[in-house]
């Protein structure tokens, strides 16, 4: 579409279950407002497939975040162990298509604390920065 540049996306998952309460709700809203970051929830984490994440490859992203609950406190029991799996496995596929491996990536908060859960949001929204390209500088290519 010409005049009209979208920058590079990175999209980062999070489960919907992380957030528990209104200051966690407000840390995730930040992420959205940053430049090329796309934020949307998940019903959990360990139920996502890993097709819908190499779909957003196939469309504008440079990058997949995803948050999870803490290990040891995920409502669906295991989900965030399915997480780390299907994004182990999407991280294969990558490699073996010649494209970055580390372009994908799960966060899981070390335990159900607000400031680890914070943490690990404010780990996904460096990732997502170390890999959206502005919409200025896709202009430019």
């Amino acid at each position: 579409m010409k005049g009209h540049v979208r920058s590079r996306n990175t999209h980062i998952y999070f489960c919907r279950n992380v957030i528990t309460n209104p200051g966690l709700a407000a840390a995730m809203a930040n992420l959205s407002l940053m430049e090329g970051v796309h934020v949307e929830p998940v019903p959990c984490g360990g139920r996502i497939d890993p097709r819908y994440i190499l779909k957003a490859f196939e469309g504008d992203a440079r990058g997949v975040a995803l948050i999870t609950c803490p290990v040891t406190h995920c409502r669906m029991l295991e989900g965030n162990l399915r997480a780390i799996h299907r994004i182990g496995l999407v991280r294969e596929f990558l490699a073996e298509s010649g494209l970055d491996p580390d372009s994908v990536k799960v966060f899981v908060p070390d335990n159900s604390d607000d400031s680890a859960i914070r943490n690990s949001i404010a780990d996904a929204g460096r990732f997502a920065a170390a890999l959206t390209v502005p919409a200025k500088e896709v202009a430019q290519q």
